[in-house]
């Protein structure tokens, strides 16, 4: 009986240490208005400065990003229309990521899934 419990605990905490999910790419987000590429790259971009990530460049097609957390790093493409964006992976470090099994650190995706919202919030403030 105590080696099952043992065991039990074993498996469970094993779970508890895996942080390794696969990587989120939001694909395809439709805005819920038609916006002009000005003001789908403004609400990127406002997006990108209120979620403390970094503008490293811009044109009228896509916006790179970038964050720094303490000793964490992720870099992101945007590519972008006057209907819709992508977020997509492109770079990072000390976030575990496994190209081999497209996985990475379930904190990256939480940033991206946050920074979607905000994207969406954005253009709906645009007129």
């Amino acid at each position: 009986m105590l080696r099952k419990l043992f065991f039990l605990l074993c498996v469970v905490t094993l779970t508890a240490c895996m942080t390794g999910q696969p990587v989120y790419n939001a694909d395809d987000v439709r805005f819920s208005q038609t916006l002009t590429r000005v003001q789908a790259k403004h609400a990127i971009e406002q997006a990108l400065k209120y979620k403390r990530w970094g503008v490293v460049s811009a044109n009228e097609q896509e916006v790179i990003g970038e964050i720094y957390v303490r000793s964490h790093y992720a870099k992101i493409r945007i590519p972008y229309s006057s209907t819709g964006f992508s977020i997509r992976y492109v770079d990072s470090k000390n976030l575990d990521y496994d190209s081999d099994d497209n996985e990475i650190h379930r904190n990256y995706n939480k940033w991206v899934a946050l920074l979607e919202a905000e994207v969406l919030r954005y253009a709906s403030l645009e007129e």
